[in-house]
């Protein structure tokens, strides 16, 4: 079997480059021939992917966080071939690695790596924003404000205190924005932290401070926006947090670390297997680290679409 390693070599607080070739030398106990590309701009790792799936390699391994295995899923997915015609497999390197998270790899590298060549490959979804793919979460307003003043820089410096550090500056400046949502039939709403869910109904005319609509639990590094996301259960998890004070909103955050937010009646919680936004005016949106800026946004779970390495198959709430 071939497979060719994407790898971000500035990762890792620097040390993806370094890394190389013990990563390497791990993986080739399980592939016969293991190849590298390193990116080194916004795209490389969607032309790797592209061009790996193109050239017959069996599997497709990124090395980086969230933001790099968003490039190498959506150059998987481009090819002309269907999305799972490859393995998939992501070794984490980045500064949040919420996917890996989702998956139960670990943050040791030669830990993670001895699942990637030991573990069996399963089934996992994945998801859209529109027409591009994402695995992990997509989330805007404050989320996405945060993320964007939360450069490489400050993350490479400072770690996951980073997104605190974003966090603050955005606080004070963004403003809530009304959007409707649509929700199809069989969506339901988590009403508490027990589980407990009903039939969820389109809400119109919501001043949310925040959403986010998740593939997998965590977010921001571990953050449990998704108590009961799942990666295999072909479901989206839907965030909505609706306007309130500053201050009233961190403490919201600090319930969000620990997934306790359920139970504020500002937040709504739903399960659906799509959901569409729409927005009185242009917001920024975070898609596994990659941003932009939207006034509409359709989301749609693409059910075991995908096929990874090292996912324990774990199907369990985190709560």
């Amino acid at each position: 079997m071939r497979a060719m390693l994407i790898i971000n070599p500035t990762a890792g607080a620097d040390q993806g480059d370094a890394l190389t070739p013990r990563i390497v030398q791990h993986l080739r106990t399980r592939f016969g021939t293991v190849d590298v590309a390193n990116t080194s701009a916004k795209g490389d790792g969607t032309r790797a992917a592209r061009q790996a799936v193109a050239a017959g390699y069996d599997c497709v391994i990124a090395g980086g966080g969230d933001g790099t295995l968003n490039e190498v899923l959506n150059g998987v997915v481009d090819a002309d071939f269907p999305p799972d015609h490859v393995l998939m497999g992501i070794i984490p390197l980045g500064t949040g690695n919420d996917f890996a998270r989702a998956l139960g790899i670990p943050a040791d590298i030669d830990v993670a790596l001895e699942r990637l060549v030991r573990a069996p490959e399963r089934r996992v979804d994945g998801a859209r924003l529109d027409e591009k793919w994402f695995i992990n979460t997509s989330a805007g307003g404050f989320i996405a404000e945060a993320s964007d003043v939360t450069s490489e820089g400050l993350k490479t410096a400072a770690g996951k205190l980073a997104y605190l550090v974003g966090g603050a500056q955005a606080l004070w400046s963004f403003a809530p924005v009304r959007a409707s949502v649509r929700f199809p039939a069989g969506a339901h709403r988590v009403s508490s932290s027990t589980g407990a869910s009903s039939p969820g109904p389109d809400v119109a005319g919501l001043e949310l401070y925040a959403f986010a609509v998740c593939n997998a639990p965590t977010i921001g590094g571990g953050r449990l926006i998704a108590p009961y996301g799942d990666v295999a259960d072909g479901l989206l998890d839907i965030c909505l947090i609706e306007t309130m004070s500053a201050v009233e909103f961190v403490n919201v955050l600090r319930k969000v670390a620990e997934g306790e937010h359920l139970s504020d009646e500002r937040v709504a919680y739903f399960r659906a297997p799509e959901v569409t936004f729409e927005f009185e005016r242009a917001i920024k949106v975070n898609t596994d680290g990659e941003m932009e800026e939207v006034t509409e946004c359709r989301y749609v779970v693409m059910p075991s679409a995908l096929r990874f390495l090292g996912y324990d198959g774990a199907n369990t709430p985190f709560l």
